[in-house]
């Protein structure tokens, strides 16, 4: 399933969108050196979450989503399960997979978030925050599977 095109804002419509890691790159990836870098380090975060099986999904959200030729930054979440809570995350990729720490390196959204998939009711409410910008108005998420579509 391909990414639909952006609005007139520059924005996907408000959503929840799956897409590969090779699309978002090739979407919003490129065409600038902030683009590339944000890619680059997309692609990094996707590499050290496939270390960890209970890292599940990416999400990715506001600016880096959009058309705006300079974001400022990779806003992004991860999703896991609950059996994430014991894992020992390894310290070269405690840079994306701790809070503090991604932020101080990259300058992640402060918002970031540990998304636990179960119990259901707790992942709909987080996703609901998240699908929702800083005034409450709807907003795109777009989904990165660390597996492939089939997770």
């Amino acid at each position: 399933m391909r990414l639909p095109e952006l609005n007139t804002d520059g924005y996907l419509a408000p959503g929840i969108y799956l897409a590969s890691l090779e699309e978002v790159l090739e979407r919003f990836g490129a065409g600038s050196p902030p683009r590339e870098q944000q890619g680059n380090l997309l692609s990094l975060i996707v590499e050290s979450a496939r270390k960890y099986p209970t890292i599940k999904r990416v999400l990715l959200w506001g600016s880096f989503v959009s058309s705006k030729p300079e974001p400022g930054d990779l806003d992004y979440s991860i999703v896991a399960d609950p059996r994430h809570r014991s894992v020992r995350i390894e310290p070269e990729d405690e840079r994306f997979f701790v809070p503090f720490t991604a932020r101080l390196r990259y300058g992640v959204d402060p918002s970031y978030l540990m998304l636990y998939e179960y119990p259901l009711e707790s992942y709909i409410e987080l996703m609901d925050i998240l699908c929702h910008d800083r005034r409450r108005c709807p907003r795109c998420i777009v989904e990165v599977s660390c597996y492939g579509d089939e997770d």
